[in-house]
């Protein structure tokens, strides 16, 4: 499932349900409930892309009209939406968390998902009385075998700093959502330096 904000008949934005630095999260925990109200959920497997057509039913390509002034500002939005979600991923690319080994830990969006799927198989493999060894590896070093206890500390401290980028990206999103000009989105700073 995907949801797609759609204004004035046009997509605007297509929202995972799931966001992969808070998987766990679904995606009304993660919005305020009047914004969830101007989402249209479809199947993931829909062919839906920024700036389609929605008539209620379906969507479709816009005929080749000119972009109106208002549209060029939401298409703009999405693009800086996009862009702060992609500075995002650098940043935690390129800022690895030092754990309580003394150890560097990368904290990708790819590298979480990971992690928590390692610890739910090792959950539903002690369910159903199976050994399964657990492994994990610091930044740049083979891997090696953990306790769950372990693990789970290294996760919940993964999401624990990456909450406040995330927070943060967050509040941009909301703040280039409300913009009302191209002054005011121009105005809007994406940088997770702090």
């Amino acid at each position: 499932m995907k949801y797609v904000r759609i204004e004035k008949n046009v997509v605007m934005e297509i929202i995972p349900e799931f966001d992969p630095n808070f998987p766990a999260t679904p995606i009304e925990e993660r919005f305020p409930k009047e914004f969830m109200k101007k989402l249209v959920a479809v199947d993931d497997d829909t062919d839906v892309n920024v700036g389609m057509l929605y008539d209620g039913v379906s969507f479709s390509q816009p005929s080749a009209v000119p972009i109106q002034k208002h549209n060029r500002l939401e298409i703009t939005k999405a693009a800086k939406i996009k862009e702060s979600k992609e500075r995002l991923a650098e940043w935690l690319e390129k800022h690895p968390m030092t754990f309580t080994d003394g150890k560097n830990y990368t904290v990708t969006e790819e590298k979480q998902a990971l992690l928590n799927s390692n610890l739910a198989s090792y959950e539903r493999a002690k369910a159903a009385g199976i050994e399964y060894p657990l492994k994990w590896n610091a930044t740049g070093e083979e891997c090696s075998e953990w306790t769950y206890e372990g693990l789970v500390a290294l996760s919940l401290s993964i999401a624990e700093y990456v909450s406040p980028k995330v927070a943060r990206q967050q509040m941009i999103e909301i703040n280039i959502k409300a913009a009302v000009s191209y002054e005011e989105l121009k105005e809007i700073v994406i940088c997770y330096d702090y």
